[in-house]
């Protein structure tokens, strides 16, 4: 099935100029996600009971016009099928006029929460119902490769605070685009021109963790990095849409 939501968008994820802040646009994705698993039966809880979990390792979205506060939008997922060990998800997000806002895709492994290895998909989602449709131009995400960055590119140092933790007991992937688009956005980008956001998740950060922001711009490209206390956490690629 094709899942969908009719969202009024709340002004308090809204940024100054009342417009829906990346960070909440990815994690309304994720609750969106969380509605469909839990109607087909592979919802969080249902899996953690069998000590298993989806986690989000890659993502890619083409952000074409964040919604107003208020605003009533369409947001729709499907699964795309799999190959195996990884799941790929879509995402579509209109406006009420039928304007697109926001089209996204995602891999998702299921894991063993003990040795949180991935496991292999076929017992679990057999059955489950897949759409051959691409709500981009892309059936997977790539691995982003990022320039060598050093101290000069250092920008922010953050404590992976109680708050950014969700229930999986560690930082919720959309916390890390809040850290990146406030970097970015100090640095003068402009959020509300269209744009993409690649996203690499490589190792969960934990509560406590010091989280250290890398940034630099390759003309109109941006390339970030979050390191966590142990290792490279997350890498992102921002580019303008044409």
């Amino acid at each position: 099935m094709i899942y969908k939501q009719h969202i009024e968008i709340p002004s308090y994820l809204c940024d100054i100029d009342d417009r829906l802040h990346t960070w909440a646009a990815v994690r309304l994705c994720q609750e969106v996600t969380e509605y469909h698993g839990n109607a087909t039966g592979i919802g969080f809880k249902t899996l953690l009971a069998q000590n298993r979990a989806w986690v989000i390792v890659r993502g890619l979205y083409n952000v074409y016009r964040l919604p107003d506060a208020f605003e009533r939008v369409e947001l729709s997922t499907w699964s795309r099928g799999n190959n195996g060990l990884i799941a790929f998800r879509d995402y579509r997000m209109v406006s009420d006029c039928g304007d697109e806002l926001l089209t996204g895709t995602s891999q998702w492994p299921l894991i063993d929460m003990t040795t949180r290895r991935a496991m292999r998909l076929h017992d679990v989602i057999a059955d489950y119902e897949n759409h051959d449709i691409l709500a981009t131009e892309f059936t997977s995400v790539d691995k982003i490769a990022l320039p060598a960055m050093g101290e000069s590119d250092l920008v922010a140092r953050h404590l992976a605070a109680f708050s950014m933790v969700d229930h999986t007991r560690h930082v919720n992937n959309s916390e890390y685009i809040k850290l990146m688009f406030d970097a970015l956005c100090s640095a003068g980008f402009d959020p509300h021109q269209p744009f993409r956001l690649e996203l690499n998740y490589q190792l969960e950060s934990r509560p406590g963790e010091q989280l250290s922001v890398y940034h630099r711009a390759d003309g109109a490209v941006h390339h970030l990095r979050i390191d966590n206390s142990r290792a490279v956490s997350v890498t992102a690629r921002v580019s303008p849409l044409q």
